[in-house]
């Protein structure tokens, strides 16, 4: 494993701040407590940063904000990546006719970013942020997991805090169930809300070791609940997180997702159903839309 270079973290870190805030300017003051650098290390990484236009800083207030270079790599990034830009164009109607907050993701190496969002954030969950990043960590990610080759599933599952045989055949299980389904369903929680709102606040203060705490502490909880939902039985009620469904790259691999959230307590099966169909559809548009691949298995 290559080892970590801080000053690219650095800036890495300051952008990311800027992303998730895309209406607000930061002083160096500002971002030094937010970020929890030392005021060297974010000066000389901001004047980098300035210094190739990847940041502005304002002349009069002097605060900073994301600059004219990542507008050039944004456009070039999506033109990489049509199957992204595909699901950024379908999400508003979605989320209209679903009346919840929808989301595009896309995963790096071991993260889930969210890159794109629409709808209203709903009272029954804790919002999304464009920019805002959770671990690629057991239970979360099987859709992007399902139609992974075996390695590839390995390494995600030996992620997970949980390591009891039980809680590995509920992960295996949740992959099938995607694959069966087209989209997967997880359900609410107090642990998956408080792990939605601790990482909602950490993109405020990326730096706050109590928050960082709090997520891994919760992860490690949410590992061991029923957070798949298995069984859509048509005598029930469901309080429902998620529902995602994936959508394809060229080469048939998961490029990004197409997820909702916020939906009300209390869900019938055929609703949950139903949503699913239309999330797995506009995700499918997006696939084709892109000249994606479906994977034959």
């Amino acid at each position: 494993m290559a080892r970590p270079a801080p000053a690219a973290s650095r800036a890495i870190q300051i952008l990311d701040l800027l992303v998730t805030h895309p209406t607000e300017r930061f002083t160096l003051t500002e971002l030094v407590r937010r970020t929890g650098m030392s005021l060297g290390s974010a000066h000389a990484t901001l004047a980098v940063l300035e210094g190739s236009g990847h940041v502005s800083r304002n002349a009069t207030t002097r605060a900073y904000a994301l600059g004219p270079a990542l507008v050039v790599a944004g456009v070039v990034a999506l033109e990489h990546h049509p199957a992204i830009e595909a699901a950024r164009q379908i999400i508003e109607p979605l989320a209209t006719e679903l009346g919840v907050e929808v989301v595009v993701s896309a995963r790096t190496v071991d993260e889930i970013i969210f890159v794109a969002r629409a709808g209203e954030h709903s009272a029954f969950g804790p919002g999304v942020r464009e920019g805002e990043r959770v671990p690629l960590v057991p239970p979360l990610g099987a859709v992007f997991l399902a139609w992974a080759e075996e390695p590839e599933v390995k390494q995600w599952l030996l992620r997970s805090p949980d390591s009891n045989p039980v809680a590995l055949e509920r992960n295996v299980a949740a992959l099938e169930l995607a694959r069966t389904r087209g989209f997967a369903v997880t359900a609410g929680s107090d642990t998956q809300r408080q792990l939605g709102e601790r990482t909602y606040s950490l993109s405020d203060s990326p730096s706050n070791t109590q928050l960082r705490n709090d997520v891994t502490e919760l992860f490690a909880v949410l590992a061991t609940e029923n957070y798949p939902v298995a069984d859509l039985d048509s005598n029930r009620r469901f309080d429902v997180s998620t529902i995602a469904a994936p959508v394809f790259g060229a080469d048939g691999e998961v490029i990004a997702a197409i997820s909702a959230t916020g939906f009300p307590p209390g869900l019938d099966a055929e609703t949950v159903i139903n949503a699913g169909t239309k999330i797995r559809d506009a995700a499918a548009i997006a696939t084709r839309s892109s000249r994606g691949r479906f994977p034959t298995s």
